[in-house]
């Protein structure tokens, strides 16, 4: 009968876990990678990483068979970690005849163990909204849940008494062929407002700072004219180019809530517009960004300025 362990994550276990993710990817025809020195740079080296947070389910020749990456998501406000809210950053198990039973014993393991630190529900694998590890790396950069294609994880999951809670959509759009919309709306706005590039592009949060810790940031705002005032920001990242193993090829938009209002509403998509436009001068090739597909506000947005949808996922939860 196989026997395996649950231990916390040491140093000389990146070689496995880099092979634990390439077995697992492989299952649903994913090229996804996350190498050696994406471990230590992207995801190890994050100052809220707690090696009790990774746990290994190990044979008894130590061979490790799959892993749980788990811990706090961050807070609504986004600046620190919550308290009572968790999240299931990555799951991997190998491919195997036991993988159901190694996965229910590791996502067991998450929950007793987030349980006694006092949270109060847990949510797989990232959102938008919550997230900290794996961005850029994992699929569907780890802000869209479970990506349909990973019919295993959402089954372990489906048994350890997660329930799907909203379904998630990745957009994105060919810069080269990018015309942004112009109407009369559209060139009234242009008289009246301007948008700029933010010269300090670090955030002045020191928890997203963090999460994108591996990556780089350029901000846009939207200003009125008169009076002047600071009226929206949006946040593009992609990861550092020095990091030669992960894409950085796509920049990635953290899109904000749609404001309400005609008017509103039309200011924003001109700050986006105007953001794309300049990120097209700079040769920039595609963009990408992730939403939920059950709002219709978004959607429509992102319609109107040419983005197309090319993945679906589901956010999973459970309350502890």
């Amino acid at each position: 009968m196989a026997v395996w362990t649950i231990r916390s994550f040491l140093n000389t276990d990146t070689p496995q876990l880099s092979k634990l993710w390439l077995d697992h990817h492989s299952a649903f025809h994913c090229d996804s990678t996350c190498s050696v020195s994406a471990w230590d740079q992207c995801v190890l080296s994050k100052p809220f990483f707690d090696r009790d947070t990774l746990a290994l389910a190990v044979a008894n020749d130590n061979k490790a068979l799959g892993f749980v990456h788990f811990g706090f998501a961050s807070n609504l406000a986004g600046n620190r970690a919550s308290d009572v809210n968790a999240i299931v950053h990555n799951l991997c198990v190998s491919q195997n005849k036991d993988e159901d039973n190694i996965a229910a014993m590791l996502l067991k393991h998450a929950q007793d163990t987030l349980k006694l630190q006092g949270a109060t529900n847990i949510t797989a694998l990232g959102t938008t909204e919550r997230n900290a590890f794996y961005l850029g790396i994992g699929d569907g950069d780890n802000l869209m849940g479970v990506v349909a294609r990973d019919a295993r994880t959402q089954r372990w999951l489906g048994h350890a008494g997660f329930q799907t809670t909203r379904p998630t959509e990745c957009w994105e759009m060919d810069l080269s062929s990018f015309r942004p919309p112009m109407d009369r709306l559209q060139i009234g706005i242009r008289r009246t407002c301007t948008v700029g590039r933010l010269l300090d592009e670090d955030s002045n949060q020191w928890w997203q700072s963090s999460v994108l810790g591996h990556c780089e940031q350029v901000r846009f705002n939207l200003v009125l004219r008169s009076p002047p005032k600071v009226e929206y920001e949006i946040m593009f990242w992609y990861p550092d180019p020095t990091y030669s193993e992960i894409d950085s090829s796509v920049v990635r938009l953290w899109l904000p809530a749609v404001p309400a209002g005609d008017e509103a509403r039309e200011r924003f998509i001109y700050l986006m517009a105007e953001s794309l436009r300049q990120l097209q001068q700079e040769r920039k090739y595609a963009v990408r960004t992730y939403a939920s597909a059950d709002h219709q506000p978004t959607i429509t947005l992102l319609l109107r300025l040419g983005f197309r949808s090319i993945e679906h996922g589901m956010v999973f939860a459970k309350n502890l």
